[in-house]
């Protein structure tokens, strides 16, 4: 029998919210197509789950319900998944091709409605990837039409949508312009008053978030209150650099190439008062970020952990009186008020002298071959009491789902019985609320089997995670610096810092490395799909 999963998708939130719109329709065809199935062949397949994207383009695979999608049939869920078309689940030829690797590696077969293709047959594959590449071509024409129209509307001077600066209001006699709001228009000149004054961004946020100045409150398109937040020296920023203010209309100013024309709106603020606030930025940049100062590339980014809060730190820099320094730091030491908003001992490290620890204690772990020992041990011992209790939670919960779904099979027949003139209301809001519950509960579930896969999958020798340091220890010793981020990346996975001491999670299964002396561990998995995911051993070694 199929198990099969049914994916709907639709592209904008207007297509979404129409009662009877496209999902509907994708969804009752596809139920008709295996009603009409199961008549010719008794238990043809049964419907194992319905995965619904809602306002997401299909340009490429970052969509909830397609990964769920995707997870489901990872852990054999699903054995057909069954579409309107093609376009529904792809418009990336690139995507769509490693999608049908993915269905072919877990035995997964391919139905759309439309086109009706036979994915096992030469020929019926490459009608398929055809359909696909023309599918992609649509796409990339439809916004090619639409950036030409936003390019000219843009040369003419009209605003094209978004948020709406700062003192300024929509026009709703033309859509094009914008109108003064005179309120925040007066807020407007006070920044920039003050900027002029203060001539610096940090300090003029403080001036103004005491004033009481916010930035622009809107109600954005699902109807949600967003803005009027307090300044911040990147909202400030912003602020200030904004043509729209001098009645001017910036055209490819993401791009770089920005060039400006006369704007259909008018302006607030006097344009030798707003180039005097450029002369004051540049000259702020230049004076405390100079042309030849390179970016640091952080290395240890996402793996530095501070011991006492469990938060990441992150990379940041300072200016000295004769050179740059930088070095890994909480997300915000300072509040608004200048006050610290953390007591931890461990404030800040150097970059470079954190990552020379590091390189240190890797070395050290190769000479004191009983922390290996130790830290395997006490993986393995913690490895053997987790699966007994992730099995009893995965029984556990899968009975759960038995009993909501009887629960809700109960209901819906008892609608079915129920008299015309009485009204079901009260049976359908508890068939909502059991139906919520047990997706709740399969999500749980599927992260317990994930967990399980894991406990049950890995492994780690003494030999194995020995070779891996010293892969580590090799290239980060002759690779330059830019190029270690992704030496740690595939043997470390925290690096896990005290007053006192410091505590990695080593990597036990290689992924990607290029050195051929190097062989995976037993046990160690590594799962591919789109950007890709890993399943790898980690022992956690304190130094």
């Amino acid at each position: 029998m199929n198990r099969i999963g049914i994916y709907l998708r639709v592209s904008t939130e207007e297509q979404a919210k129409i009662l009877e719109g496209s999902l509907v329709s994708q969804r009752r065809r596809a139920e008709e197509y295996i009603d009409g199935q199961n008549r010719r062949e008794p238990n043809w397949g049964t419907i194992v789950d319905v995965y619904c994207d809602e306002a997401k383009s299909g340009k490429d695979m970052n969509r909830p319900e397609f990964q769920r999608l995707l997870s489901d049939i990872r852990v054999g869920r699903i054995n057909l998944v069954l579409a309107s078309e093609l376009s529904r689940l792809s418009r990336s030829i690139k995507d769509f091709c490693g999608l049908l690797d993915f269905f072919k590696e877990h035995k997964v077969k391919l139905v759309t409605l439309r086109e009706q293709f036979d994915t096992t047959t030469a020929a019926g594959e490459l009608m398929m990837f055809n359909l696909v590449n023309f599918n992609q071509f649509e796409r990339k024409q439809t916004g090619e039409r639409i950036t030409a129209n936003f390019t000219s509307r843009a040369e003419r001077g009209l605003w094209n949508g978004g948020v709406i600066p700062l003192g300024y209001k929509r026009n709703p006699e033309n859509p094009g312009s914008l109108l003064i709001d005179e309120t925040d228009a007066d807020s407007v000149k006070i920044i920039f008053k003050i900027f002029l004054e203060i001539k610096n961004l940090r300090q003029t946020c403080l001036k103004l978030n005491d004033l009481g100045i916010r930035t622009k409150s809107y109600i954005n398109g699902k109807g949600e209150s967003k803005g009027g937040n307090k300044f911040t020296v990147a909202s400030l920023y912003h602020l200030l650099t904004n043509a729209t203010f001098i009645g001017m209309r910036e055209i490819n100013k993401k791009r770089g190439d920005v060039r400006q024309v006369k704007a259909s709106w008018q302006s607030i603020i006097e344009v030798k008062d707003f180039a005097a606030v450029q002369n004051i930025l540049e000259s702020n940049r230049r004076r405390f970020k100079p042309d030849e100062w390179k970016t640091y590339p952080y290395p240890l980014t996402g793996k530095v952990i501070c011991g006492e809060c469990g938060k990441h730190l992150n990379g940041k820099s300072a200016h000295g009186k004769i050179q740059k320094h930088f070095y890994y730091d909480h997300a915000r030491t300072l509040n608004m008020a200048g006050v610290a908003k953390h007591k931890c001992q461990v404030q800040r490290v150097r970059a470079m002298k954190f990552e020379d620890l590091v390189l240190s204690s890797l070395k050290q772990i190769l000479a004191r071959p009983e922390l290996m020992a130790k830290a395997i041990e006490a993986y393995e011992n913690a490895n053997n009491k987790e699966l007994p209790l992730i099995e009893s939670r995965i029984k556990t919960i899968a009975e759960d789902i038995k009993v909501n779904e009887k629960k809700a099979q109960n209901i819906i027949q008892r609608i079915e019985e129920l008299p015309s003139e009485l009204s079901a209301e009260l049976f359908y809001k508890r068939l909502t609320e059991i139906n919520k519950k047990t997706q709740e509960l399969k999500a749980g579930l599927l992260e317990l089997e994930s967990q399980k896969r894991k406990s049950s999958q890995s492994s780690v020798s003494e030999s194995s995670l020995k070779a891996r340091v010293e892969y580590a220890i090799k290239h980060l010793s002759e690779a330059p610096k830019e190029k270690h981020r992704e030496v740690f990346d595939n043997a470390i996975q925290f690096a896990e810092i005290h007053a006192t001491k410091l505590r990695l999670g080593v990597y036990g299964g290689y992924s990607n490395l290029k050195d051929s002396k190097v062989h995976p561990i037993e046990g160690s998995t590594t799962i591919k799909n789109g950007g890709g995911c890993e399943i790898r051993t980690r022992v956690t070694l304190l130094v």
